[in-house]
């Protein structure tokens, strides 16, 4: 009874619906609702360009130093409104507002979370306004995923890192006063003489290059070996010049375990995952049983280039403050920031913790940690080892490119952090294991995306996927 194709209008006369061949995940897109309109695809596929272009970019709209403060970058702050409304406008809504739910149960519970938190927050201002930041790049990076594909969202996000490249490399060459950090700036000299092309930090250049490299080492599909290569050695190139250790290291090992499971079985995650949460268990007692390793790392202040002082701070008042100071409101608010309180000397000048796991805590409480860690990183990552859709090529992409975003959350802050690249990308990452692992959906409109998963019946809004 469903074999017989659809008739939808979509202004022009009637014509037949789109094959399961060509759903979402797939080459042409999804299929409109009966009766209602097609999503602009060609609209939303600009708008995500656009975002992930703010994304690079939109660092250097706040190096006047009024984001230290909280007062943020109106400019920044105007160009993600536009983009989500321009997201909004490609769904019309108007013909099915729940096109508009595209954000999956587990992340829209995280979000909660945060949000809860700023009713004990010491700067709720402050800790709203990024909130709804965070909220807004979420929802758009989730929409430009569910409705484009996986393959043409895959293909956007690496022409994007290959023209950044290629940008990087022009003004390396051609401005390297630009391109590369002088003598002049006085915040590091450590930094004199790393490449960083058009990004304001050679850690950003790092890790955009270290995207580019495991994007387009896995998963090559229809694109020409050539391209490929040069895109990795670019990528490569590029990445050692900015002598960013952190990029360095953790793609390095990313892209081993990428490599190792292409070798990977579904039917082995029961004890893959197993073996995995019994590992973390030991080490975590080891830690708390045989400590004095660890508090001797914190307390030497040349480890890990000082950021064991920062991680010390952080420590602290998370003992002191179980529940957190409440979303965004630790860092960059001014004089009320508690760094003042549990640091002194240049540990009161920077602007995040290095270690995005201890600012979580620091903000949205040790609870909030918990609950993030186990939506945002151990329920991706159960649905992709457990997925058999998400096997070979296409499943060592996402995993290199997972594992790279938690892992540099070691020594750097970005999960859960408004616009930064490294949240931007784990939840693009997130968005395409979703998309990839998601039961085969029906044409029969029902429940929001963040419900497609329920047993037996899963559904979508007259859309089905191959």
């Amino acid at each position: 009874m469903n074999d017989r194709p659809r008739r939808t209008f979509t202004g022009s006369g009637p014509r037949t619906a789109p094959t399961p061949a060509t759903a979402p995940g797939g080459r042409a897109g999804p299929a409109p609702r009966p009766g209602g309109a097609p999503v602009r695809l060609g609209l939303l596929a600009a708008t995500f360009v656009a975002m992930l272009a703010l994304t690079m970019l939109g660092p250097m709209m706040t190096i006047t130093g009024a984001d230290l403060t909280g007062a943020g970058n109106w400019q920044r702050q105007a160009g993600y409104v536009a983009i989500t409304v321009l997201t909004m406008v490609a769904l019309r809504p108007l013909h099915d507002w729940r096109r508009l739910l595209t954000v999956p149960l587990p992340i829209a519970l995280a979000l909660a979370w945060c949000l809860l938190s700023i009713a004990w927050s010491i700067a709720p201002g402050v800790g709203f306004r990024r909130l709804l930041l965070t909220a807004m790049v979420i929802w758009s990076v989730f929409a430009a995923v569910r409705w484009l594909g996986y393959e043409r969202t895959v293909n956007l996000t690496r022409w994007v890192l290959l023209v950044s490249l290629v940008l990087s490399y022009i003004v390396v060459f051609a401005y390297p006063e630009l391109g590369i950090h002088q003598a002049d700036e006085v915040y590091d000299k450590k930094l004199i003489g790393d490449w960083r092309g058009i990004f304001m930090h050679k850690n950003t250049a790092g890790a955009i290059c270290a995207f580019a490299v495991l994007m387009f080492a896995f998963d090559r599909g229809r694109m020409p070996r050539w391209l490929q290569i040069g895109a990795v050695a670019l990528a490569v190139g590029f990445l050692v010049m900015t002598t960013s250790r952190t990029s360095l290291g953790v793609c390095a090992g990313a892209a081993v375990l990428g490599a190792l499971f292409t070798f990977y079985h579904a039917r082995y995650r029961l004890f893959l995952i197993g073996t995995i949460i019994v590992a973390l268990l030991i080490g975590s007692i080891y830690i708390n049983i045989y400590n004095a390793p660890f508090s001797s790392v914190l307390d030497d202040r040349t480890a890990f280039t000082g950021r064991t002082l920062i991680w010390d701070a952080l420590i602290r008042y998370t003992i002191d403050n179980p529940l957190g100071s409440g979303f965004g409101s630790f860092w960059n608010i001014g004089s009320a920031s508690p760094i003042f309180q549990y640091a002194r000397g240049w540990v009161i000048t920077v602007t995040e913790g290095h270690n995005g796991f201890l600012d979580l805590a620091a903000t949205i409480g040790i609870p909030g940690l918990i609950l993030v860690v186990a939506l945002v990183v151990v329920w991706p990552l159960v649905r992709l080892l457990g997925s058999e859709a998400a096997s070979g090529q296409r499943g060592a992409m996402l995993l290199a490119v997972m594992v790279f975003c938690i892992a540099h959350n070691g020594t750097e802050s970005s999960l859960m952090d408004r616009d930064t690249i490294l949240q931007v990308m784990l939840m693009l990452t997130i968005a395409l294991i979703w998309s990839v692992t998601r039961a085969p959906l029906r044409r029969t409109p029902a429940r929001p995306a963040f419900a497609a998963d329920a047993p037996r019946k899963p559904r979508t809004f007259g859309v089905e996927q191959a």
